[in-house]
């Protein structure tokens, strides 16, 4: 399977499963704690707080469709059962296998731009986005333009905790800006 035909396979499987994991997982999650809310506020939004869900699971779990690759020979594109978190739209769940390896605030900060980025662009934009990312930075995920955003803004959050930014305000700057050049 070539990388266009790939796409193709990956953007309308990934919008169903994170549509489907989003109502599956979201009323077996929590709000934010109240120790959350407290260092979060100054980076989000209220009203993203108030969508953020959180859920613990044992481990993520892939796609099914992950099943209709391998059987025509085509090796998993991201392997999520080794990540330790994930976001579907407003609802993050969290590995417990995984979430151990950096500060759990450090991590759901990180997701939670991913919520800020599900809100501007919808499920089927972001998706597009992310897939069509991975290939064209080489199937690198930590080249995904959606991720190094995650990852920068992550990296200076923990930098200098204290001096607060608007993630809203960075976010919706970078996506407009790419829509335009579109």
């Amino acid at each position: 399977m070539d990388v266009d035909a790939l796409i193709s396979f990956l953007i309308p499987n990934a919008q169903k499963w994170i549509s489907t994991q989003r109502d599956l997982q979201n009323p077996h999650s929590a709000p934010l704690s109240k120790i959350e809310i407290d260092i979060l506020q100054s980076f989000y939004l209220e009203a993203t707080i108030n969508r953020v869900r959180v859920r613990h699971v044992p481990r993520i779990e892939n796609p099914p469709f992950y099943a209709d690759l391998a059987r025509v020979g085509v090796a998993i594109p991201l392997d999520f059962s080794q990540m330790a978190g994930i976001t579907f739209d407003d609802t993050i769940l969290i590995s417990d296998l995984d979430a151990h390896t950096q500060p759990l605030i450090s991590l759901i900060f990180h997701e939670i731009v991913h919520v800020v980025q599900y809100g501007l662009l919808g499920v089927a934009e972001f998706s597009k986005q992310y897939i069509q990312g991975w290939a064209q930075n080489g199937l690198n995920y930590f080249a995904i333009p959606l991720e190094r955003e995650a990852y920068e803004l992550q990296r200076r959050f923990e930098g200098t905790p204290q001096s607060t930014f608007s993630v809203e305000e960075i976010v919706e700057k970078r996506l407009g800006s790419i829509q335009r050049s579109t």
